[in-house]
């Protein structure tokens, strides 16, 4: 299958290198690229955990020299791809949750976490975790520390491939991503030629935006192994 990979790098490359080694032949398209934001060095305060929701998190408190001074705290971790990559940064004690942000708000509840939690989240953000653990009396210390900039456009090689109709299907990992996807085809009149193609989304708030593709499918796990599932099962 021709796959576009729309998420951000240095993921994106690593997805592509799964995919070409399952036969695939794969076009890396970002719609959001990381930068990550400058921060105070006591910002995470008197926290008694951490909760983060992407590896850009890490990646963030990576950039403002944060990880030896927190990495002795319990980090509560969206899921498995994000733990590897806080466990690689130097984090110790990583709880794991199921995939998605009311996932991991339930598992911070559960593990009667004291707070507050800090919370090193990006500018623009899917779900309510600091919401949710408020909700749950758990005091919830969010501090913005990367921003995800979204693409303003299409390489000429992925608009060429739309408007030609050969591009067998798109992963999508996150709604933000879906949206900025269907902005820039939609400002680039390539909206059109989309029902050719399959969107293969990580949950079913991504797929309730794809409704522009020809056939929508959605993983039966928010992960990328969920996502591979659907192109190892009946779509191709």
């Amino acid at each position: 299958m021709k796959i576009l990979v729309t998420r951000p790098q240095p993921q994106a490359d690593k997805t592509a290198q799964k995919l070409v080694a399952m036969g695939h032949e794969v076009i890396v398209e970002p719609m959001l690229s990381f930068q990550p934001l400058t921060v105070n060095g006591d910002v995470a305060g008197d926290a008694k955990a951490i909760a983060v929701t992407s590896a850009k998190a890490v990646e963030a408190l990576a950039f403002n020299d944060l990880v030896d001074k927190l990495q002795h705290l319990p980090l509560y971790s969206v899921g498995e791809a994000t733990a590897k990559a806080a466990e690689a940064s130097g984090f110790q004690k990583i709880i794991c949750a199921d995939g998605d942000v009311d996932s991991l708000g339930r598992l911070i509840a559960e593990r009667n976490q004291d707070g507050p939690v800090f919370y090193p989240a990006a500018v623009d953000r899917s779900g309510d975790l600091a919401g949710q653990l408020e909700q749950q009396g758990i005091a919830c210390h969010m501090v913005e520390v990367y921003q995800m900039a979204a693409a303003t456009g299409f390489s000429g090689k992925t608009r060429d491939l739309i408007e030609a109709g050969t591009l067998d299907c798109a992963l999508f990992y996150s709604p933000r991503t879906i949206q900025i996807f269907l902005s820039v085809s939609n400002l680039e009149k390539t909206t059109v030629f989309l029902n050719s193609m399959k969107a293969l989304c990580v949950s079913k708030r991504v797929a309730e935006q794809a409704r522009s593709f020809g056939e929508v499918f959605t993983a039966k796990t928010p992960s990328e192994d969920g996502l591979f599932e659907l192109l190892s099962g009946s779509i191709s």
